[in-house]
């Protein structure tokens, strides 16, 4: 019996059918058995075998009670009468309720004629949703409609989307069918002819699109997705083109099959086993043999061939291949549901939110698209929005970056460290005549009064500050300008005792003067090297001693006692 229609709050119908849809076979269905050919109704006979192998279709006609007056066709009443007498009977029968009123089925078809079993078919389910109609008012509404038993168990949706290429507007069209042709010209296999079937045409030239929102002709593309998937698949062939030529290449195809790669995006895609195949022998399409295969409710397969029937293996990669027909694995209503929360589709709840970009004043803001209200509720934790005082009192975040900040610190202290290390390493190369130019030595802080080899000083020198406890003249020019020129030897004068326990020369040019503790006023050094103003040593080669590259810095350091000549050197000015 028909399940009742359910009525909305409104007084409207929502649903022609309510019930259950069970995909498992019937506890007394196991195989049916054949059907005669009454004059070239092999294609009557192949398409009704697999319509009786289709379970779900079993358990809605076994439950289908019309109870309408005689002498009225019913197609779901012929066909369950057929159905009865091929699961109760144990020898071949004629199909009579659906052969003697195939007039009632289609207007253009004879008896003793063969015709397509592809629309025989299709005039076959017509026929059985018109039955679901039936007392209802002819206008009804096409969305009402298709929530019949005869939708549920072979219907589906189509969508063409059409992309405009200069605003990016889409324009989708949604198209219900009741099953799926594929054009199979230079395909090879079932997933190829899907593939084909869900390229993107361009659509340019003289076949411009024109945008709804552009208002003008302009270059777009358009392209075919599976928006839901059935739960019997039925795939035919194009074989036959409109002048009668079959394509007779075979076509691989599977016992398994998903639908996952032509569907829309965001629309779960099912996975398929094959539970019948209409094949066609001969030349065209009002000629040649239809014979059918279909799977039992014990799993095994059998040919269906008229009033013929034996038990075969499965029928992969036949040749002469029509049509496939599909059931949807069991469990895929539930993963369907869990990928419609997980992955929602953009015409659902996701597609109304919008993400909010923040404006720096109200222009931008009356700009913005706040996205589409949407009746229907969002599932899922929500956040209380902010108060304008909770927002007023978060702090702000900081326009810098901590971690540059450190970095920038880190390299300016050592630039400076460089800087300051170059500085000392660049006072040590300062000549005594370069530091006799300058006011204010760094090494010692007082002026420098040495006179220079190429010019005797007019005047005498100045008198160094009475606070400064060193005197300019307390250089020993004869130790620290060494004019050997030897490594490791001091220069000895006659008057100079040999010390082996006294470091080198060259350890007291790398010595630094300021640090020097014999250089004072009260050293008996500084009486006797004030004499002179050259004292014993070369002026001009004092270049030569006075490599501090290798400086070794020690405080235990002292330097070694000096002892001048006795003779005095004078000039004449």
């Amino acid at each position: 019996m028909t399940a009742p229609v359910t009525p909305s709050p409104k007084g409207k119908a929502t649903s022609l059918y309510t019930g259950v849809l069970d995909t498992t076979w019937p506890q007394t269905s196991r195989v049916g058995v054949g059907l005669y050919n009454n004059g070239n109704t092999c294609f009557l006979n192949s398409a009704l075998q697999c319509l009786l192998h289709t379970p779900p279709l079993l358990r809605i006609l076994t439950a289908h009670d019309h109870g309408r007056a005689k002498g009225s066709f019913c197609m779901a009443c012929s066909l369950r009468k057929v159905m009865m007498d091929s699961y109760s009977r144990k020898t071949p029968f004629l199909p009579s309720a659906i052969t003697s009123s195939l007039h009632m089925i289609a207007k253009h078809m004879r008896k003793g004629r063969q015709e397509d079993t592809h629309e025989f078919l299709r005039y076959a389910i017509d026929a059985l949703q018109k039955s679901c109609l039936a007392g209802l008012p002819p206008k009804i509404d096409a969305k009402l409609a298709e929530t019949t038993w005869v939708h549920k168990i072979f219907g589906g949706r189509l969508r063409s989307r059409v992309t405009c290429r200069e605003c990016h507007h889409n324009s989708d069209t949604f198209d219900s069918i009741l099953d799926l042709s594929l054009d199979i010209f230079r395909q090879n296999s079932v997933k190829e002819a899907l593939h084909s079937f869900g390229k993107v045409d361009h659509l340019k030239g003289a076949d411009k699109y024109k945008c709804e929102k552009c208002k003008k002709p302009v270059n777009a593309e358009k392209q075919f997705t599976i928006h839901d998937a059935p739960v019997v698949l039925t795939i035919h062939f194009k074989r036959f083109s409109p002048m009668g030529r079959k394509l007779v290449q075979p076509v691989k195809y599977d016992e398994r099959l998903s639908l996952q790669p032509v569907m829309s995006e965001g629309q779960y895609g099912p996975s398929y086993s094959l539970y019948g195949v209409i094949c066609h022998a001969g030349s065209g399409p009002n000629s040649g043999h239809y014979y059918g295969f279909v799977k039992s409710a014990t799993g095994q397969w059998y040919e269906m061939n008229d009033e013929s029937v034996s038990s075969t293996r499965a029928p992969v990669g036949l040749k002469s291949a029509y049509m496939l027909f599909y059931i949807r694995d069991k469990g895929q209503a539930l993963e369907a549901a869990v990928s419609q929360v997980l992955i929602p589709s953009r015409n659902g709840v996701a597609a109304g939110m919008k993400k909010r970009k923040t404006a720096d004043s109200d222009d931008e803001m009356a700009g913005e698209d706040t996205g589409v209200k949407t009746a229907r509720p969002f599932i899922g934790p929500q956040l209380p929005s902010p108060s304008p005082s909770n927002v007023a009192s978060q702090p702000k975040p900081n326009a810098t970056d901590p971690q540059a900040e450190i970095v920038k610190k880190k390299i300016a202290a050592a630039s400076k460290a460089k800087a300051a290390q170059a500085l000392r390493d660049l006072s040590l190369y300062a000549d005594d005549e370069e530091e006799s130019n300058k006011e204010g030595d760094p090494l010692n802080g007082q002026e420098s009064s040495t006179p220079s080899a190429d010019a005797i000083p007019s005047s005498p020198p100045p008198k160094p500050p009475a606070s400064s406890p060193v005197s300019p003249l307390s250089i020993p020019t004869d130790n620290f300008y060494n004019s050997s020129g030897g490594k490791g030897k001091k220069r000895k004068s006659p008057d100079e005792e040999t010390d082996e326990n006294q470091p080198s020369q060259s350890d007291w040019a790398r010595k630094p003067l300021y640090n020097s503790p014999s250089l004072t006023s009260s050293s008996p050094h500084f009486k006797h090297r004030k004499q002179s103003i050259f004292g014993s040593g070369n002026p001009f080669n004092r270049v030569r001693g006075a490599n501090n590259l290798h400086q070794k810095d020690s405080t235990n350091y002292r330097p070694p006692p000096v002892t001048y000549k006795k003779k005095r050197r004078t000039f004449v000015i």
